[in-house]
């Protein structure tokens, strides 16, 4: 009875041990954690945005920051800090994400906007975009989409060199216009 209920085990375990690494061979490397792994912990990319609708200009700035980083992930904390006219004091927010340096593939959403679900390419191309004393050489897309029954064009500058990758972004929709654009990018050495 003993050796039928050890054999079942030693069963179930091989079966557990196969599973497992047929789980662990579907995973594969995170891009974002590959994109902020390069970096030590306190480099940091900031993004002004500012959006006009309905008479108004909200100003935002976001910083991003890499907390820590090691083999097995990366962490990564964005605040943001938004004014709107009328308001006293900038309404601040902080949130903070793990990347883990392996992920299952289905969980990778597509960059590239011509391998976009509902995405349309109107144009794309390469310029040189000039940030302070420092030229980002990029790749610009203009997109189209539909979001809740709204269209939405886009047109935005994605670099390499950075983290995220984006350098600048014009969005324009009915409710009104957003402008992103990097304002300092800052590499812990």
């Amino acid at each position: 009875m003993i050796g039928k209920m050890v054999k079942s085990c030693a069963v179930a375990i091989a079966a557990v041990a196969v599973c497992t690494s047929i789980i662990a061979a579907d995973l594969v490397d995170n891009p974002r954690y590959q994109a902020w792994a390069k970096y030590k912990a306190g480099t940091t990319v900031k993004m002004d945005m500012t959006t006009v609708a309905g008479g108004q200009n909200v100003k935002s700035v976001m910083t991003t920051t890499l907390k820590e980083v090691t083999p097995e992930k990366a962490v990564i904390e964005m605040k943001t800090s938004m004014t709107m006219p009328g308001m006293a004091a900038p309404i601040d927010n902080a949130m903070t994400m793990t990347e883990p340096a392996k992920i299952e593939k289905e969980k990778i959403k597509p960059t590239d906007p011509e391998k976009m679900p509902n995405c349309k390419v109107l144009g794309k191309g390469t310029e040189d975009v000039n940030i302070g004393a420092r030229t980002y050489k990029c790749n610009w897309f203009e997109v189209e989409v539909e979001q809740q029954g709204m269209k939405v064009t886009s047109k935005y500058w994605m670099c390499n060199d950075l983290p995220d990758k984006m350098v600048k972004n014009d969005t324009k929709m009915a409710m009104g216009n957003t402008t992103m654009i990097l304002t300092e990018f800052n590499v812990v050495k």
